[in-house]
């Protein structure tokens, strides 16, 4: 099956992995449509904008929303717009319910009248919160840990329902960690890399947890391809390399990678609370239904991810 000419629609496209997404989209020919909020950064997507069709509006907006996406009529929807903050915080509860379990709900509501062919959810391994032991896989019981993750495992929920209730063409992609180039946040490698290469001092916790990293591009590739697989249509899917690492082991690949003199203190900063000590995902349903596999390795995609930072300290 082929992308080219194909309808598309892509909620949170100027996002790290939605921007990666949507530069591949337009390479393999299909007309893409993405949704911004009013003021939103364009800059990971500023060399393809004049090759996609822009709706400005928000996923909260469900006026707005059945406004458009008839008008769009999408064959495919990539579902990637969040309010992604992992703190343990009381204020964090409306704002997560309000964009990330109604967005949703506004979202699929709007397509109500539209015959997509596939709706791929983002959805978070931070879900699974105390899950148990590693490697997790799909079937296992959720235990979020923090409004972010009891709010995406909601929006997890009501995919499932909607696809067996409605009988909807929705796919559940729940990302393991993912990194790359453009990516700004908080997260372990940007913030490690970003600190690192400004010369400032990496503070971190003693480092022996196991976790598992993913190239964006191997995340894309994945999203690709369960949508148009159609025996993924209804199921929930572990994106990730299964392949866990310690923490302080992947800060010393990075500090390598850097070149110049870093400083990292190790065990400056407490385990968050709920955090445990492994976590990484058994990515056989993905392999099975897709014949998907991670194809870069951590060590390769650091040194891309690192070089495209020190490009853009230079040039900013």
């Amino acid at each position: 099956m082929s992308w080219q000419e194909k309808r598309v629609f892509v909620t949170g496209a100027g996002g790290f992995i939605g921007s990666h997404l949507v530069k591949t989209l337009v390479r393999e020919g299909a007309r893409v449509h993405i949704l911004l909020k009013k003021n939103e950064p364009t800059w990971r997507i500023q060399d393809v904008l004049d090759r996609l069709l822009v709706w400005e509006s928000d996923i909260t907006d469900i006026h707005s929303l059945q406004s458009i996406l008839p008008k769009v009529n999408p064959q495919v929807i990539f579902h990637l717009a969040a309010l992604v903050d992992i703190s343990r915080s009381w204020d964090l509860i409306m704002p997560m319910i309000e964009t990330n379990i109604i967005g949703t709900i506004n979202l699929l509501t709007a397509l109500k009248e539209c015959r997509f062919e596939a709706f791929i959810h983002t959805s978070s391994s931070e879900e699974y919160g105390y899950a148990g032991s590693p490697p997790l896989r799909e079937e296992q019981r959720e235990f979020p840990v923090s409004p972010y993750s009891f709010s995406k495992l909601s929006s997890t929920f009501f995919c499932q329902m909607a696809a067996k209730t409605f009988d909807l063409p929705i796919i559940i992609a729940r990302l393991f960690p993912v990194y790359g180039p453009s990516q700004e946040s908080s997260m372990f490698i940007p913030s490690a890399i970003r600190e690192l290469l400004l010369k400032k001092t990496f503070k971190m916790s003693s480092g022996e947890q196991k976790r598992e990293f993913t190239y964006v591009d191997d995340v894309v590739e994945a999203f690709l391809k369960v949508a148009l697989c159609p025996q993924a249509q209804g199921e929930l899917v572990n994106v990730g390399s299964g392949i866990p690492y310690m923490i302080k082991d992947v800060i010393a690949v990075i500090q390598e990678l850097i070149g110049d003199k870093t400083t990292v203190e190790v065990g400056a900063l407490s385990y968050r609370k709920g955090e445990g000590m492994e976590c990484f995902c058994d990515n056989q349903k993905l392999k099975q239904l897709t014949g998907w596999s991670p194809r870069i390795t951590l060590e390769e995609g650091l040194r891309m991810t690192v070089a495209w930072y020190k490009s853009y300290y230079k040039t900013s």
